[in-house]
């Protein structure tokens, strides 16, 4: 495999609300949003760092894969500090109170009597420090529990528009569960992550009412988004691999949207007969069978298949979506869009989307029509631009 870069940024290439995020105090409640790209997981990572000699402190973020590309990027010592917030919960119940928590049918927690039994076995976490990625994804309920423990210093990053999971908190409720005032909500608003075409065709799915849509960078390229029409599924699988051997040192995502379909595509990639410009790509994944044992390199180059649902927080340089399998089972057509927003604005250079021709698909109904176009003019600058959202081929 190739060398891949993926590390954290220097000091010197933090952006002026990224340096004002990192000389907060280190005690106190904060709350930093922004929308994907913005350096949210950077700048809680730097925080971890900064607070290096605190020994009670926890980096929590919302699922394991996001977890292990944090870890990727700090020194092997945080690894103690580190975990998913869920995991961390348990296990914190668990060593208090030597019972497993007390779950709904749904398998949520009956949060009402965890923070009984917090109190019954006198746990308390005064002077401890939490600093929590994704924050948006746990509930105002979780929030309630862990404050139950005397936790005063909370470090919170979010997005609400990324909110993909049943049980979540929006920022009002972040703010009210934290008690902020609003010096304690900071936004970021750089995008350093997508290029200009594929930040546009992400604010397509934009549904955040309560904000301002994020401003699209000033990052021109030629690659606009592609959604990509076959007969028969390895003519999608040759385009995967001729990516990947166009530059080795590039990590491809390639997201579906369940456990078959991220299977079967793990096994049809590996499966590569033709004679090649460089060796076979390492093919990666992960499930929730595997209980937080993450293998993926994010920093080499290859091609990782994920659910849709793993993929939030990291990033990609080029990103497949295979929409088809995708159901609407609530019927609400606002979460088709944030789960679009979500798995899109993973790429950093390259997005594609591929489609059956024979299948109908709930997420064509909301992608861009053919020759749907956004309008707007680049921070700093006098003249308008005119972008194609979504071009359209056939295989």
């Amino acid at each position: 495999m190739a060398k891949r870069i993926f590390e954290l940024p220097r000091q010197d290439q933090l952006t002026k609300e990224q340096r004002k995020v990192l000389r907060l105090p280190a005690e106190g409640q904060y709350l930093i949003v922004g929308a994907p790209g913005t350096g949210k997981s950077v700048v809680a990572l730097l925080r971890l760092q900064a607070l290096a000699n605190t020994e009670n402190v926890h980096f929590l973020t919302f699922n394991h894969v996001l977890n292990h590309a944090n870890k990727y990027l700090v020194d092997e010592g945080f690894g103690t500090k580190m975990d998913s917030a869920m995991s961390w919960f348990y296990s914190l119940h668990w060593n208090a109170c030597r019972q497993f928590i007390p779950e709904e049918e749904n398998y949520q927690p009956k949060y009402d009597e965890v923070i009984k039994n917090f109190e019954t076995h006198g746990l308390r976490l005064d002077g401890h420090s939490l600093i929590i990625d994704e924050g948006q994804d746990l509930p105002p309920a979780w929030y309630e529990a862990v404050e139950s423990l005397h936790i005063d210093n909370f470090f919170v990053v979010a997005d609400q528009n990324q909110q993909i999971t049943e049980h979540h908190s929006s920022r009002l409720e972040l703010e009210t569960c934290l008690a902020l005032d609003s010096d304690d909500v900071i936004e970021l608003k750089e995008n350093w992550r997508n290029t200009m075409p594929i930040a546009s065709f992400c604010s397509y799915f934009y549904t955040d009412k309560a904000s301002p849509k994020p401003a699209i960078p000033d990052r021109p390229s030629v690659n606009i988004p592609i959604l990509f029409e076959y007969d028969v599924l390895d003519k999608v699988k040759e385009q995967i691999l001729k990516e990947y051997d166009f530059d080795p040192s590039k990590l491809i995502g390639v997201f579906v949207a369940n456990n078959l379909k991220r299977e079967d595509w793990v096994k049809r990639l590996a499966k590569d007969d033709k004679q090649r410009n460089n060796p076979s790509p390492v093919i990666m994944t992960y499930s929730a069978y595997q209980k937080g044992d993450v293998n993926i390199d994010f920093g080499q180059g290859g091609i990782v298949v994920l659910n849709d649902m793993s993929v939030k927080g990291i990033e990609f340089d080029t990103v497949f979506i295979q929409t088809d399998g995708f159901r609407n089972i609530s019927g609400n057509e606002e979460s088709l869009k944030k789960r679009l927003y979500v798995m899109s604005s993973r790429a950093r250079e390259k997005l594609y989307l591929f489609k059956s021709q024979v299948q109908n698909s709930v997420l064509e109904a909301i992608l861009p029509p053919e020759g749907e176009v956004i309008r707007f003019v680049p921070e700093g600058e006098d003249k308008e631009i005119e972008l194609e959202l979504l071009k359209r081929r056939t295989l």
